[in-house]
């Protein structure tokens, strides 16, 4: 019997209030993640999938309504007090920052901020505090933890940076870690290192993980499922092979499209998705990648007037799409 989801997410709507009127960036997307499962979420640029993130773990700014439900171990988040919710993030949930070295304070030790972050949830002497930063220091594979525990922020390269940042994350063994944009601004040899430490983290601590991404490459390296989002909704969401062998949305098509791939005769220039993204609010009828899709003409005028919903693929089990065509889109020559 599989394990039930750590992490649940209904129905959640992020709108922002502006001076230029209120503007949704989340609308209405469903996820869930068990313990030891990696669930990626991808996307463009604007796609919504930061604003998720922020939006479970309750650090979106004060002009953001929320709405929905946000399940931890089938508690709610949404609502709840901000005293109890500091005590549930960091602790029960926690969130790795895409840009490390602006995460962690440039004035104190990296040994000393791990170690503050466990006694805000843990009733422990600053000594025992100590020793934990370093052991987690050390389970991230940082060299001679004890002495780099006392080194500063501006002291460590960025992949190191890194590692210091999920072990913050991981110090209060938490059962869900949101990880947004890890290995960006990391070169491809660190990157790697930073993926196989969360698959190790995951090994030993059965850790829940929602990948936060625009790289299908890191993704495939160690997802089991992936949301794929646009203009900030649901464009497909199935397994990883769901996505890479079956792709049914136009927009996910593309995205493969423009991967470097090994496994494809080598083309002299990668495919592009025409156009951008539209800004969030400005599609408010019919299927928002219709402006940029190949296969719209095909349909006719229901990608204008009718938004289409996320509907499963036959005999393909959880694997759904959001596009009214009625056929698996095909690879571009």
């Amino acid at each position: 019997m599989p394990d039930q989801p750590v992490l649940e997410v209904h129905d959640l709507h992020v709108t922002f209030t502006t001076e230029g009127g209120p503007v949704p960036a989340v609308a209405g997307i469903d996820f869930a993640v068990a313990p030891g499962q990696t669930l990626a979420i991808v996307g463009e640029s604007g796609s919504g999938k930061s604003v998720s993130s922020a939006a479970v773990m309750g650090l979106l700014p004060s002009n953001a309504t929320v709405k929905g439900e946000v399940l931890l171990g089938g508690r709610e988040l949404i609502g709840l007090p901000k005293d109890e919710l500091r005590t549930i993030r960091g602790n029960d949930i926690a969130l790795v920052f895409q840009d490390a070295l602006s995460a962690l304070n440039p004035y104190y030790s990296v040994g000393w901020q791990i170690a503050e972050a466990y006694r805000l949830h843990h009733d422990t002497s600053k000594k025992d505090a100590w020793k934990r930063a370093v052991r987690m220091l050390d389970l991230v594979g940082i060299p001679s933890a004890a002495q780099r525990a006392r080194a500063y922020p501006h002291e460590f390269s960025g992949g190191m940076r890194q590692r210091v940042v999920i072990a913050m994350a991981l110090v209060n063994d938490p059962k869900v870690l949101i990880a947004d944009e890890p290995t960006t601004a990391l070169d491809v040899t660190v990157q790697a290192q930073i993926l196989r430490l969360l698959e190790d983290v995951q090994r030993e601590f059965g850790t829940a993980l929602v990948l936060i991404s625009h790289d299908l490459g890191v993704v495939a390296e160690v997802a089991d499922d992936i949301l794929v989002m646009y203009a900030g909704r649901a464009a497909e969401r199935g397994t990883v092979r769901d996505l890479f062998f079956r792709a049914a949305h136009p927009y996910s098509l593309g995205l493969l499209g423009a991967m470097p791939r090994v496994d494809v005769p080598p083309r002299h220039r990668l495919a592009t998705i025409p156009g951008s993204p539209p800004s969030p609010g400005s599609i408010t009828t019919g299927c928002p990648f219709q402006p940029r899709c190949a296969y719209a003409h095909q349909v006719g005028e229901r990608c204008v007037t009718e938004r289409p919903e996320l509907t499963p693929r036959p005999g393909e089990g959880d694997h759904e799409a959001a596009c009214h065509l009625g056929r698996r889109p095909e690879v571009a020559p």
